[in-house]
């Protein structure tokens, strides 16, 4: 994490917001207040545009189940489904891939699936160079990949910012211990998050279409051997 992040986490945080949204939410009121003194008519605006700015700011504290078995949702958003792959960074196997797309309204913040230890970060930040052909769309969007190791096998968990230009901020370091429901990052505006594991070692839940919240629904359980 930048500097950036750490001043962002030493301001008072609002329940159920990030801390960000505390100096949003402050001058918002402030000025509303303002406004209600000398322009009545006008103190709406500053209401509505603070409304907007805390709603994607938005991270409500979420208790996470006590099953160390299971494999819980990363992000809030709709699964679509799994498919199978060979992944080459963390997990070299084939494995099944999780897919969930997190809109613009949806929490902005990706948590752990499961307890473990970051053992593989990667942080692809956007390429801002001149687009010349399709492909290059792609190097536009920000990407983080993180390894998990568990006790009882690797997770890889990929995550995508659907808007060019738009960050994907860490919230852990490699070799950290996460706990299950734990924060690990936050990209805002849309995402795409993507779990993958080992094939045959999830019992994979949700069906394509279901909605999901971050570190509270369940999405599978380990197939004991």
């Amino acid at each position: 994490m930048g500097d950036n992040d750490h001043a962002s986490d030493a301001l008072p945080r609002i329940p159920g917001f990030e801390p960000a949204a505390t100096p949003i939410v402050s001058l918002g009121l402030g000025l509303a207040g303002i406004l209600l003194r000398v322009r009545p008519r006008l103190a709406p605006l500053p209401l509505a545009l603070t409304a907007a700015a805390a709603l994607l700011c938005r991270d409500p504290e979420r208790a996470t189940p006590d099953d160390a078995d299971a494999l819980f949702a990363p992000a809030d958003g709709v699964a679509h489904g799994t498919n199978e792959l060979y992944e080459h960074r963390f997990l070299h196997t084939d494995a099944v891939q999780l897919s969930i797309n997190v809109s613009p309204f949806d929490v902005a913040v990706q948590r752990s699936p499961a307890s473990g230890t970051i053992d593989y970060l990667e942080h692809h930040p956007a390429d801002l160079l001149p687009l010349h052909t399709a492909h290059d769309v792609a190097r536009r969007t920000e990407r983080l990949f993180l390894g998990i190791s568990t006790a009882w096998g690797p997770l890889l968990l990929v995550i995508t910012a659907r808007i060019p230009g738009q960050p994907v901020t860490p919230l852990v370091r490699l070799g950290d211990r996460v706990r299950a429901g734990q924060r690990l990052a936050r990209v805002r505006f849309g995402s795409r998050v993507d779990l993958l594991a080992p094939r045959d070692l999830i019992e994979w839940q949700p069906a394509p279409g279901a909605r999901l919240r971050a570190g509270v629904s369940l999405i599978g359980q380990v197939v004991l051997l």
